[in-house]
C-alpha cells in the first residue's frame, strides 16, 4: 500500500511539474528570493562564527556572562546555557543546529539536548518584532507585552519540563577539551555553514512552491491562508495578516500561534540539521505545539486580552 502510495504522489509530483510550470517557477522565484535576501544574510555569519566558538571550546567563555543564572533556572550545564542563548537570539533552526554541534562535539549528553530542543529553537525576535508586530500585526511601535509573552511562553515550558528529563547539570567538559583554531578547522567551519545555509534555502523554496499550488485548490481565502501556515510561515502569516473577517485579536492570536510553531518547513529545517545526531525531532514538535495552543489561548483569554489591548 506504500509503495502504491509513494508512486501515485512521485506521479502526481511529475505530472504538476509539466502542467504548471509557471506555479513551479513563482514559488522558486519567492522561495529563494525569501532565502537570499532574508535567511542567508541573517544565518550564515552565525552558523559559521558559533561553530568556530562550539569546535574550539570558546564559546564557555561566553557562559561566565549568562551561565550562572540559566543553569539554576532550568539545572542544565553551562555547556547548555549557549544553546538557550542563541537559540532565543538567531531563530529557527539555529537553536538545533547549536543543540546537535554540542551534541556531536560531547559538550552535552544528548539527554540534555533534547530537553534543549523543547524550547531553544524559537523564531528570532528580528522576525518577530519587524514582520510580525511592525508590518503584518500593524502595531506603531514596539508591542513590549506582547513580544514578552510570546517569548516567556517556551521559557516557561522548558522550567516546567525539566523534572521529566534526568541528565547532570554538570555536563559533559572532560570529554570536551579546548582545541587551538587552525585554517583547516575554519574551512570546515564555512563549508559546514554553507552547506547548512544551503539545505534551508531548498526546503524553503520546496514548501514556498507547496503554497503556491494550493492556490490552485477551491478554497476559502481563510482555509488557503492557514494551511498557508502549516506549510511556510512567512507566505501563512502574510495571507492571515489580510483577513478581512478576522477581528484584531483573533488575526493577532493565529498570527501568533502560527509564528510560535513554525510551520512543516521549519520542521523539515530542523530534522535537516539534527541529522546524524541521536536526537529526536519529537522533542521539539511537543514544545512547539504547546506553545502554539498556549500564546493562542492566552492572546484570546478575557483576562490577558485587556492587558494586550495597546499592541493592535
Amino acid at each position: 500500500m506504500k509503495k502504491i502510495l509513494f508512486i501515485l504522489s512521485v506521479t502526481g509530483v511529475i505530472f504538476l511539474l509539466f502542467t504548471h510550470p509557471d506555479v513551479i517557477a513563482s514559488g522558486c522565484s519567492l522561495g529563494l528570493t525569501l532565502w537570499y535576501t532574508a535567511v542567508l544574510p541573517s544565518l550564515l555569519p552565525f552558523m559559521i562564527f558559533s561553530n568556530l566558538l562550539v569546535r574550539t571550546g570558546m564559546f564557555r567563555t561566553l557562559n561566565r556572562v549568562y551561565a550562572p543564572i540559566l543553569r539554576k533556572l532550568f539545572r542544565i550545564s553551562d555547556e547548555g546555557c549557549y544553546a538557550v542563548l542563541l537559540g532565543y537570539l538567531c531563530g529557527f533552526p539555529m537553536g538545533a543546529k547549536v543543540i546537535a554541534d554540542l551534541v556531536r562535539e560531547h559538550h552535552i549528553s544528548a539527554e540534555e539536548g533534547t530537553y534543549l530542543l523543547g524550547f531553544c529553537n524559537n523564531v528570532s525576535p528580528a522576525f518577530f518584532l519587524n514582520y510580525v508586530c511592525l508590518m503584518k500585526l500593524g502595531c506603531s511601535s514596539v508591542p513590549w507585552k506582547l513580544v514578552l509573552l510570546f517569548y516567556a511562553l517556551p521559557l516557561l515550558y522548558g522550567f516546567f519540563t525539566r523534572p521529566f528529563y534526568q541528565f547532570s547539570d554538570i555536563g559533559a567538559k572532560k570529554q570536551a577539551p579546548t582545541h587551538r583554531l587552525d585554517f583547516p578547522m575554519l574551512d570546515a567551519c564555512i563549508m559546514d555553514g554553507f552547506s547548512t545555509i544551503t539545505r534551508l534555502g531548498g526546503y524553503i523554496m520546496l514548501f514556498t512552491i507547496f503554497t503556491q499550488f494550493l492556490k490552485l485548490l477551491p478554497l476559502s481565502a481563510s482555509l488557503l491562508a492557514f494551511l498557508s501556515a502549516v506549510l511556510e510561515i512567512s507566505c501563512g502569516i502574510d495571507q492571515i495578516a489580510a483577513l478581512s473577517v478576522l477581528s484584531p485579536v483573533h488575526r493577532t492570536a493565529f498570527i501568533c500561534a502560527c509564528t510560535a510553531f513554525g510551520g512543516l518547513c521549519i520542521y523539515a529545517q530542523t530534522q535537516s540539521v539534527l541529522s546524524g545526531t541521536p536526537l529526536s525531532i519529537q522533542s521539539w514538535l511537543k514544545g512547539r505545539i504547546v506553545t502554539a495552543l498556549l500564546v493562542f489561548l492566552l492572546v484570546m483569554s478575557p483576562a490577558v486580552a485587556p492587558v494586550l489591548r495597546g499592541c493592535w
